[in-house]
């Protein structure tokens, strides 16, 4: 089984202030270039959404080597490195024209059952998968971990959602996480430095309606863990934010 490959063009509602894409932007066209493989090998959503399954992403790790710029025709590649009986880890790399790797991503995603939000076997459910479509490459970087939780939060903002937020799985999309924590961080902080590494846990459901706060912790001077929390005062996402300088 082969990558899928496509060329994508950064737009200017995919950049900030800068001109440069944002973590936010870049995990949406991930998705996208992760929805077109699964989609073209027939493992794609909207397939198993007819047979009560869906898949929903546990852990994610993007590192930010360049920025893509406004109007650079970026080559994204997305593939599945591996699957286990619960849990699947797919790449995706976007490089320039010369072939540098301008950001790298690793994702664990769960197959589940969209009613009951369990998990189910991937190996029993789709016994083809591992012969059909992984792919023998491994990431240059390590799977997502466990991020610990925030020993001394500090509140930061609050979000409550809305449509906009949603996904096919009418829970709050992936990345939709990520530009909530963009938004809470200030914009003198922003002015002076970019967030150039997002690793994320996602550890419960966040629907419509629900008012989250969101918590901050500065672990070094260039990383901090953010904590949303719903009105029960329980973690539904925690994300280890990577700070650099902007240039």
């Amino acid at each position: 089984m082969e990558k899928t490959t496509i060329q994508r063009v950064i737009e200017s509602n995919d950049v900030d202030f800068s001109f440069d894409s944002t973590v936010y932007s870049i995990g949406n066209i991930f998705m996208t270039a992760a929805n077109v493989d699964s989609r073209s090998k027939g493992f794609g959503v909207e397939s198993l959404l007819s047979r009560g399954l869906t898949w929903v992403t546990l852990r994610t790790y993007i590192k930010v080597n360049k920025f893509p710029h406004d109007q650079d025709n970026t080559t994204v590649e997305t593939w599945v490195q591996d699957c286990t009986r619960i849990t699947t880890q797919r790449n995706c790399t976007f490089k320039d024209a010369a072939g540098n790797h301008l950001v790298d991503i690793t994702t664990i995603f769960a197959l589940v059952d969209y009613n009951t939000r369990r998990p189910v076997n991937i190996l029993e459910k789709m016994p083809e998968f591992s012969e059909k479509f992984i792919v023998d490459e491994k990431s240059v970087l390590r799977a997502p971990e466990k991020l610990k939780a925030i020993e001394n939060p500090q509140l930061v903002g609050t979000h409550t959602v809305v449509f906009s937020d949603l996904d096919c799985n009418m829970h709050t999309t992936t990345f939709r996480y990520a530009l909530w924590i963009l938004d809470v961080i200030s914009l003198d902080e922003h002015k002076k430095k970019q967030v150039s590494g997002l690793e994320m846990n996602f550890i419960k459901e966040c629907r419509c309606g629900e008012t989250v706060s969101i918590f901050r912790e500065d672990i070094s001077a260039d990383q901090a863990i953010f904590e949303i929390k719903n009105e029960a005062g329980e973690v539904l996402n925690r994300q280890c934010v990577t700070f650099s300088e902007r240039k």
